[in-house]
């Protein structure tokens, strides 16, 4: 047979168990009540980070698209700037057109009345020794 300190042992040591178990149920229940309320403050947390971030998105997004509005603004006024001088050039071109045109002429008319003054004048040079010959012969 056992010996009768066999039977109380093995209730002392069942005891001794259960009771480590019902301490690791307590201390699994208290690491599980910590791990939720740290899990509430860090979801606290990333909901005021997230709620930041799409307020800083939404900020940077208008700045983008004032940036967008502002480049598309200048670059239709440049490409009117651009229009408004090329204009300008082809009316300056024309001008240096005509005035070239009107210069040539001008220089073909003087030429030719220098023509026409050399010639008269060696038409009137001729006709004074004629009249300087009359009035010596006279």
């Amino acid at each position: 047979m056992t010996p009768s300190w066999v039977g109380p042992t093995v209730a002392i040591s069942l005891l001794i168990i259960a009771a480590s178990f019902l301490v690791m149920g307590g201390v699994v229940l208290a690491i599980g009540l910590s791990l939720r309320k740290q899990s509430a403050r860090a979801r606290a947390q990333l909901a005021t980070f997230t709620a930041d971030t799409r307020a800083i998105t939404q900020r940077f997004k208008h700045e983008l698209e004032g940036f967008a509005d502002l480049s598309t603004e200048t670059r239709a006024r440049l490409r009117g700037a651009i229009d408004t001088v090329d204009g300008r050039l082809r009316d300056l071109d024309a001008l240096v057109e005509v005035i070239q045109e009107e210069a040539e002429e001008t220089a073909l008319d003087v030429a030719s009345m220098v023509r026409t003054v050399r010639r008269t004048g060696g038409i009137l040079g001729a006709a004074r020794k004629a009249m300087r010959r009359r009035r010596k012969a006279d």
